[in-house]
């Protein structure tokens, strides 16, 4: 809480006695700022008293104080007009914000599933090497298997032609005894 003070100031060639709760200096400038205002009005007309000079100051000070407050209400105006105005920037700024906040928590899941799927994709490259291999060896296990293959259809195919050779043999044998065993019956019987 402040506390009164007693200030003595000269404003227009007189001493007065100010009480009041302000500071010292404060006091002491506002007298200053009156005296300097009725020295102002004094100059241009020497003829006016000092009661007419100091009701002119007077007015002009309420003047002043008069279009400060106008100002000040324009300003207080203006002031709340600006922070409507700025209200919405700042919600559009809050939304934009929380649209961050949602895409960063979408980045870090799809990030998590990017790094997912990279270890699938590194486990199913591994396994794509080892079918390429496991491919590779049974295409050598198969051509040493078709190589196999001819070389047995070919002892097979000897096999068939001695065997056909050994039936033709066979047959000729028969046909042989047959005419012979003809032929001693045929002798027999003469």
């Amino acid at each position: 809480m402040n506390t009164r003070k007693k200030v003595v100031v000269n404003i227009f060639g007189s001493e007065y006695t100010i009480i009041g709760e302000s500071s010292e200096d404060h006091i002491n400038y506002i007298a200053a700022k009156v005296d300097e205002t009725m020295r102002d009005i004094g100059s241009r007309n020497s003829k006016y008293s000092t009661t007419m000079i100091a009701v002119l100051a007077a007015l002009n000070m309420a003047d002043f104080l008069y279009k400060a407050q106008e100002e000040a209400s324009v300003l207080s105006d203006e002031n709340k007009t600006l922070k409507d105005e700025i209200a919405v920037p700042l919600e559009e700024l809050e939304n934009i914000r929380k649209e961050m906040d949602a895409l960063k928590q979408q980045y870090l899941i799809t990030q998590e599933e990017l790094t997912k799927n990279q270890i699938e994709l590194g486990v199913i490259s591994k396994e794509h090497k080892n079918l390429l291999k496991e491919n590779k060896d049974l295409k050598v296990e198969l051509d040493v298997s078709r190589s196999a293959l001819k070389e047995m259809q070919s002892k097979l195919f000897e096999s068939q032609i001695d065997l056909l050779k050994a039936k033709k043999e066979l047959d000729e044998l028969k046909s042989f005894r047959h005419n012979k065993s003809n032929r001693n019956q045929n002798n027999i019987s003469s």
